[in-house]
């Protein structure tokens, strides 16, 4: 059967993780469904090659490279980029999902040869029905914030070229980075967004995924500032200043509330990560400086006092 999918699993140390992926995806081959498979490892040191050895003979197309030392996420992604042959490449990671019928109509919808790019469904409060794309800044206005997982993205394996990649090596939006460059390096285009197939987030018993959010004003602060106005000119500037605050505007990662549980969870590195990164929060914010110095330097417990006698006041003003 045709393969034009490869599915790119990169991963390190998560092996509990790659398992249930590898073996969910055996069982959509088993009932009928044609995919190559390629797992990346950034030199884990847990039972990840155990893993891959058990299942590299039963999944066809099934690929597996390392990284030559451990490099971290951008050079595992275009360690897995460099081992794609087929004409469409999926980052979908070794920690998120879609159901059989969703796969199958992906792999339908690509054979149909009329998108350069698919866009899945990554986030329950997205409202945007099934919609086809025909111009990177109407595409950017209502996906920018939303195509920073890199799992929504399904897109030519031509794309990701070194030549192309080099540049985003390090923004820790890579994925991001050579789906926007190659849309817009061609003189037409053609993306769906498929609104009912909705990736999902892998639930396994004791397994914790670590994320970012501990530097999180790195992430969506300062990388993102960098790597949102690096993106080609074809993306109007005001186009880009939007996609900066719609991230928060809909993911709320700094809001009161993130905050507040963040500095309880990460400490002193969240705290650090924001005035490092403080003259690139109004780009990405609307909230005031003064008030993100003033969650940082005041201790929790009195932020949240203060919040609980204001909430008081307000409710009972509003019975009054």
């Amino acid at each position: 059967m045709e393969t034009l999918l490869t599915i790119l699993i990169t991963t390190y140390n998560r092996s509990v993780a790659l398992d249930n992926i590898l073996r969910r995806l055996f069982n959509y081959q088993q009932k009928g469904l044609a995919f190559n498979v390629i797992v990346s490892d950034d030199q884990s040191t847990d039972d990840t090659a155990m893993v891959v050895s058990s299942w590299q003979n039963q999944i066809a197309g099934f690929t597996f490279v390392q990284t030559k030392r451990k490099e971290g996420m951008d050079n595992n992604f275009a360690t897995a980029y460099d081992a794609c042959v087929s004409e469409y490449c999926w980052l979908l990671g070794d920690c998120r999902y879609i159901e059989f019928s969703e796969l199958k109509e992906v792999i339908a919808l690509l054979k149909q040869k009329k998108y350069d790019a698919l866009i899945l469904r990554c986030r329950k409060d997205i409202e945007i029905n099934k919609k086809e794309y025909l111009d990177i800044n109407n595409l950017m206005r209502e996906q920018g914030w939303h195509i920073t997982n890199n799992a929504s993205f399904i897109i030519p394996s031509c794309f990701a070229k070194r030549s192309r990649y080099n540049r985003y090596l390090g923004t820790t939006f890579l994925h991001y980075g050579i789906a926007i460059e190659g849309l817009c390096l061609l003189e037409k285009f053609k993306v769906l967004y498929c609104s009912d197939i909705f990736v999902k987030d892998v639930s396994l018993p004791n397994f914790n995924k670590k994320g970012w959010q501990s530097h999180a004003f790195f992430n969506f602060g300062k990388w993102w500032y960098t790597f949102i106005m690096s993106l080609p000119n074809q993306i109007d500037i005001d186009v880009k200043f939007q996609v900066l605050q719609d991230h928060n505007l809909h993911t709320r990662i700094f809001s009161t509330n993130s905050i507040l549980r963040a500095k309880a969870r990460y400490g002193k590195e969240y705290i650090e990560s924001y005035f490092k990164c403080r003259e690139y929060v109004p780009f990405v914010s609307k909230t005031p400086l003064w008030m993100y110095d003033f969650c940082m330097y005041i201790p929790n417990i009195f932020l949240i006092t203060a919040r609980t006698i204001y909430r008081k006041f307000m409710k009972r003003d509003r019975k009054s």
